[in-house]
């Protein structure tokens, strides 16, 4: 599992390898300063030839998200 952050969120990339040898990397947003916590998960479409392909365009689509949603309120 990897954790970073982006615009004052944390985000979780837990990837995994598949029977067929490919890799798919799953995301979680942390929200904070809500109670409870708020966590969005996702997922980027298809699955990759290596674990960093997979890692990389899970982020990718977290920070999207991230933007998406603007500021911190």
């Amino acid at each position: 599992m990897t954790n970073a952050g982006h615009e004052g969120r944390s985000i979780k990339l837990r990837s995994g390898q598949q029977a067929d040898g490919t890799w798919v990397c799953e995301y979680t947003i942390i929200q904070p300063g809500h109670d409870p916590v708020t966590n969005t998960t996702g997922a980027p479409q298809g699955s990759f030839s290596t674990r960093e392909e997979a890692e990389a365009a899970a982020w990718e689509a977290a920070q999207a998200e991230i933007d998406s949603r603007g500021p911190i309120a």
